[in-house]
């Protein structure tokens, strides 16, 4: 933004400034919302927005807070009429303070007979020209808003305009391609109509019916889309009433259809004729007699397995007429023919809005994920009429899949809008009827079979089978549509009326068409997303290097000793003829089979905690390095990782290769496997001594050739990866045992790099133990403690380390200098700190790891009865940095509820956490928020 309030606006004040400089044309109401949000920060009273609607000629309310809202929200006013203050305020471009509504009753926003109070309108200006009116309303007469607040709002609303009139003129040119949309439907409507005269000489009027929604309740009238008659007079008295009631008794149709446009009386779920209707109940009694109509064909159209109406032709005579069989089929065609009008013509428009909309976003250079599934996710929203909606993306969890919205520390992974109507959405589980009745929702159910679904009325539970897990009860109906790429469902956009029955298949065909456009792009990103993600977790392993150390040869890996040295040296050596292959593969996109791959495996052994993964992420680090020199632009190497050991029997297979859907217990969709989701990049396997046979010998086939089959499937694929795998066995020994192919052996081992343990590289000991205790001091750190409490290590301290023998190896090195950093007496650790901890059993205190937890939780405790933090700064953010561990945490609860904290909301006030009894959204949201931390990440009884 670039651009900041007063020096003492809060901070929440610049956070919804923010959030409102980020919001795109197509989230109008969004803007609104935190707009007023803002303005509620700066001062006190009821406020209402009025914009410039030139659709209407009016200045029209589009957003109110405080008194009677809803009227509010009904009152507009003509644009160029000055009676009106607020079209006084417009037209000046000035502030206008009116000491007391109550003189001027044709302005006044509340209808309760109480005093109006005054009231300070200020005009929105873009470009030197007045989009819109915000009133600041005050209860009593006189009564105004301090000139510091007044000067506030108008910086406010100078940052902010410019984003609401974009979202303004958005919204209504959106409303006005659905008018031109609907006035084609009409105009092609009446056409039908009007052929049905030329069809059957006997008909007199033809008009063609089509549900409506009247309301919030979601109940439904029947409006006349068209009408024709051959005595011009006729139809236009007709059409003068375009609404048909569907209340009980009230018109002829409300004998078949009820008030939520279903058919109920199963005479009309086939044509039905009415012979005579003056013995009928008539809505349009008068007009019958006056035109002379005596009989009605009636020919339904609906869904088969709703009895929904889609809509109803009607076909009047002047005499009692029967049609004839011929006849009676010539009109059911013409009927049909008027549903395609209905459901299909006039939607050119928005179709084209809607593929250019797209086409636009997916042109623009995305700066992430999110921010894209934001935009996608507000102009589907946006373009349909929904009320709030939500993306949720397709996730692993200990082998399930799940949808995820927000994660269960409530940060948000997906997308959603609207957040007050959808705040916290918890993740769901991906499935159908398998699932247990309270785990099953819709968006888990599209996830699961990748095909479009609708809920018309979630209050219908069983009409739904159970399909919905509700988020909030005033969601009334919900669409959800899967996002799919070479056939794997990424993702899932759900979107949300307040009303039954608003969504039809016109919108399922909307969103189809969007999620067509966005599937390949969003694999992209989430690949990127994914690629950097693990890239940055490596780096963070790579790139810290302790500014002491002069020993560094490659990445941050410590070459004093010989071993070492070959190492660094073996890495440079087959780094660049590996990345002038891997360039080859990207550049030429050419499926190369049998043993022309040309690109060997490398096998890293050693004991177990020697550093092989240490050592593969710096190899990968120098590898990616020379691949983006070789292909600048291009981005980084694609890059999977996993430790077989990990997993057993199918699942090993379906990890590595993928499997097909129904291929085992919880197969519930396809899956790609890592080797094919790294096509083109580099794959390490930790521990593949462990592989089972049946993925061995696929294993063998894919390093062979390049070929694999998914476990399910019989279709063979092709990908193209390096192969790095590590393993603490003597991968000999299995092969004598009959436990590991020799052959896989062979293919695996071109290439070997033999980790040395500690004990074999004595000299690296002193470098490798100042770089790890740096690295620990930078996870362990206090937030007071900066670079000068770093802990250092003695020379003594240094040449103990050296000469112990170890059998973890770094695992073991690390635990030891933990152990002495959080119990030295100073800044140095001494020879006996060292000692200490080499013998953590007999030397330290019983207990030394609880006694240290109760005291990292007391000096928590100190800090926020101290008020010097409070529960987000001193437990949530360090235990989300890995700063302290749960067990601290635990302590930290247990210390509060002997203190007398013995519910939730005792907890969340003695920890400062928030107020319990705030029942603002804001308020609920954090107490929520506390909760779920407690309850579903630390796991609190």
């Amino acid at each position: 933004m670039g651009q900041s309030m007063l020096n003492d606006t809060s901070s929440q004040v610049e956070q919804l400034i923010s959030q409102i400089d980020r919001f795109g044309k197509e989230n109008l109401e969004e803007i609104l919302h935190k707009l007023i949000e803002v303005v509620q920060l700066l001062t006190e009273g009821r406020y209402r927005i009025y914009l410039e609607d030139l659709t209407h000629g009016a200045l029209s309310c589009v957003a109110a807070a405080g008194g009677e809202v809803g009227r509010v929200r009904e009152k507009s006013f003509p644009i160029n009429d000055s009676n009106y203050l607020v079209v006084q305020a417009y037209q000046s471009k000035e502030d206008l303070a009116v000491d007391d509504l109550s003189l001027h009753p044709d302005d006044l926003p509340i209808t309760s007979g109480r005093r109006a109070g005054a009231s300070y309108l200020m005009p929105l200006i873009h470009r030197n020209r007045a989009i819109g009116v915000l009133c600041l309303d005050r209860s009593r007469p006189m009564h105004f808003p301090s000139e510091s607040s007044l000067q506030q709002i108008r910086q406010l609303l100078t940052i902010a305009t410019p984003t609401l009139d974009r979202a303004r003129k958005y919204h209504q040119q959106l409303q006005l391609a659905r008018r031109v949309d609907e006035a084609k439907k009409r105009e092609a409507a009446l056409f039908m109509v009007k052929s049905a005269a030329q069809l059957v000489e006997q008909v007199a009027l033809a008009s063609v019916l089509i549900p409506t929604t009247a309301g919030e309740d979601g109940e439904r009238t029947l409006q006349i889309l068209a009408a024709y008659s051959k005595e011009t007079e006729a139809g236009k008295l007709y059409k003068q009433d375009r609404q048909i009631n569907l209340s009980p008794g009230q018109s002829l149709i409300s004998r078949f259809i009820d008030r939520a446009g279903v058919i109920v009386d199963d005479n009309l779920l086939s044509p039905l004729y009415i012979a005579d209707l003056e013995t009928e109940t008539l809505q349009k009694q008068f007009l019958t007699e006056e035109l002379g109509l005596k009989s009605i064909y009636m020919v339904p159209r609906f869904d088969q397995r709703s009895r929904r109406l889609i809509c109803l032709v009607n076909y009047y005579t002047k005499e009692t007429y029967q049609f004839t069989p011929f006849e009676k089929a010539l009109l059911e065609s013409h009927a049909e023919m008027a549903q395609r009008v209905v459901q299909e013509i006039g939607d050119e428009h928005l179709e084209v809005q809607i593929l250019s909309e797209i086409g636009d976003l997916l042109q623009q250079s995305s700066d992430g994920l999110q921010p894209f599934l934001r935009r996608v996710l507000s102009k589907a929203t946006q373009l349909i009429g929904a009320d709030t909606g939500s993306i949720a993306l397709v996730r692993k969890k200990q082998g399930e899949r799940w949808l995820l919205v927000d994660d269960e520390q409530g940060n948000l992974i997906g997308a959603k809008n609207k957040d007050w109507l959808k705040k916290y959405i918890p993740p769901i589980r991906v499935g159908g009827e398998e699932l247990p009745e309270g785990q099953r929702s819709l968006t888990g159910s599209v996830a699961a079979s990748g095909k479009p679904a609708i809920i018309s009325d979630t209050h219908e539970l069983n009409a739904n089978n159970g399909y919905y897990l509700q988020v909030t009860e005033a969601i009334r109906s919900e669409i959800a549509v899967p996002v799919i790429y070479d056939e794997e469902v990424l993702a899932v956009i759900c979107l949300d009326s307040l009303r039954p029955y608003y969504f039809t298949g016109e919108h399922r065909r909307i969103l189809l068409i969007i999620e067509r456009m966005i599937g390949h792009h969003l694999a992209i990103l989430q690949k990127v997303e994914q690629l950097t993600g693990e890239i940055d977790r490596l780096r963070q392993d790579v790139d810290y290097k302790d500014p002491s150390i002069s020993s560094y040869r490659l990445g941050n890996i410590i070459g004093n000793s010989a071993k070492a040295q070959s190492i660094i040296e073996t890495i440079q050596r087959i780094t660049p003829p590996l990345c002038q292959r891997l360039a080859m593969w990207k550049q030429s996109d050419i499926h190369e089979k049998g043993e022309s791959l040309g690109l060997p495996s490398i096998l890293l052994t050693g004991e177990t905690g020697a550093g092989k993964e240490f050592l593969f992420n710096n190899l990968f680090t120098q590898l990616n390095r020379i691949y983006r020199e070789l292909l600048p632009g291009q981005g980084s190497l694609p890059l999977k990782k996993t430790n077989i050991a990990a997993y057993s029997g199918e699942l090993t297979y379906s990890e590595l290769f993928g499997h097909k859907r129904g291929a085992f217990t919880g197969a519930s969709a396809d899956r790609r496997g890592i080797l094919e989701e790294a096509n083109g990049g580099v794959v390490f396997l930790d521990e593949i001594g462990d592989a089972d046979p049946k993925t061995q010998v696929q294993l063998l086939r894919f390093l062979d050739s390049g070929e694999f089959v998914r476990l399910g499937e019989n279709i063979t694929r092709h990908s193209q990866a390096l192969l790095v795998a590590g393993t603490n066995r003597d991968l000999r020994q299995l092969i004598a045992a009959g436990k590991f192919r020799e052959d896989l052996y062979h293919r695996l081992s071109e290439l070997i790099i033999e980790v040395p343990s500690l004990n074999q590289r004595r000299e690296d000991i002193p470098d490798l133990a100042v770089h790890f205790l740096g690295r620990l001091f930078q996870v362990y750190r206090q937030p007071e403690q900066t670079s000068e409490d770093a802990p250092i290590l003695t020379p003594d301290a240094k040449q103990c380390l050296s000469q112990h023998h170890y059998t973890g190896n770094m695992r073991e090195l690390r635990s030891i200098l933990l152990r002495a950093m959080l119990f030295r007496g100073g800044r140095f650790i001494q020879l006996e700190d060292i000692e200490q901890a080499l013998q953590p059993h007999s030397s330290q205190p019983q207990g030394s790891k609880q006694a240290l937890e109760k005291q990292l939780g007391d000096e928590i405790v100190e800090k926020i009865e101290r008020e010097k933090q409070d529960f987000w700064q001193a437990i949530y953010q360090p235990y989300t940095n890995k700063e302290i561990t749960r067990e601290v945490v635990l302590k930290i609860i247990e210390d509060a509820r002997s203190k007398g904290a013995s519910s939730m909301p005792k907890l969340a006030r003695q920890l400062r956490a928030c107020d319990p009894a705030d029942t603002s959204a804001e308020g609920r949201k954090l107490f929520f928020r506390f909760k779920n931390f407690l309850y579903k990440t630390i796991r609190i009884s």
